[in-house]
């Protein structure tokens, strides 16, 4: 694994919210603590997770603000910039910087699919020209109906300010390659973004795990992280135990799930940015069930 900083659990923070959708700061700051008592190497910011398209433009520059007060430079703070276009995502570079963030993250521009991978190299060599901190891509066709090909990351890891990708794409070949690029580019962070990956990706070479399981149990999350690198057999229980608590995300919408999980320790409300579904009654029981099971709860 790499020797630099990026690297370990980083967590894709939620965005608490109050009944009208507007950030629930008193709780975004209480679930930083949280976090950080977890002993999470990282905090991502306006991420998936953290629904941050989701939020107005004040309240997603409100949430870094708030997160990296809070932080007080304990971790990095990574910070969400993507947008539909280079423009929009400089300026989103542009505040992100000047709050503070040590990291920016982009996915790929959405509303309109790229017609070539070199649009995609483009838009991603345009931003690390023009960003003063770091830029970490972001592979998550699942969003973005558009996928960061193999090729195209190897052009872009020729760009020295691009220091890493986080992948969502939930594919074990395409990981496995990306591990095997890292032998050109010894410190490129290679963050797994399905935790079901942790074990088996992190002990192949990768560098960390990202998903939003880590807002719920954060030591659990960095206890896997420790054993892997301790190449501690412990690894295989740990997962297996996570893999099962990751079942709070069964319900139609997995931001209500993972939502709902967290407000029973009081740490947010459990309702996502509408039109997304929170958890029904059912599935709140469902994963009250669970999280005692795994004694989650007093």
């Amino acid at each position: 694994m790499n020797d630099t900083r990026y690297q370990g659990i980083v967590t894709p923070i939620l965005s608490p919210v109050d009944e009208h959708g507007r950030l629930d700061e008193p709780h975004l700051r209480a679930l930083t603590n949280h976090l950080l008592d977890g002993g999470v190497h990282g905090i991502f910011v306006n991420s998936t997770t953290g629904e941050g398209l989701c939020l107005i433009d004040e309240d997603k520059n409100r949430a870094l603000e708030c997160v990296i007060d809070q932080v007080r430079g304990r971790v990095p703070v990574y910070a969400g910039v993507s947008d539909t276009s280079v423009v929009r995502a400089l300026d989103q570079i542009r505040i992100a910087e000047q709050l503070g963030a040590d990291v920016l993250v982009a996915h790929p521009p959405f509303y309109f699919p790229p017609n070539d991978q070199s649009e995609l190299y483009h838009y991603f060599a345009a931003l690390a020209q023009a960003a003063s901190k770091p830029l970490m891509l972001y592979n998550i066709p699942f969003t973005t109906k558009a996928f960061i090909n193999l090729d195209t990351v190897q052009r872009l890891m020729q760009v020295e300010n691009i220091i890493g990708i986080k992948d969502s794409s939930v594919d074990w070949v395409y990981l496995m390659n990306l591990i095997c690029l890292k032998k050109s580019r010894p410190d490129w962070s290679i963050f797994i973004g399905k935790t079901h990956m942790w074990a088996a990706g992190i002990l192949s070479g990768a560098d960390g795990g990202l998903d939003g399981i880590s807002n719920l149990i954060p030591s659990h999350c960095v206890r896997l992280y420790e054993a892997i690198v301790a190449r501690s057999p412990e690894c295989y229980a740990l997962q297996a135990e996570i893999n099962e608590i990751f079942r709070v995300y069964e319900c139609k919408s997995f931001l209500g799930g993972i939502k709902a999980a967290v407000s029973l320790l009081g740490l947010c409300r459990p309702d996502p940015i509408a039109p997304i579904l929170p958890a029904d009654e059912a599935e709140k029981e469902k994963i009250k069930a669970l999280l005692q099971r795994h004694h989650l709860l007093p």
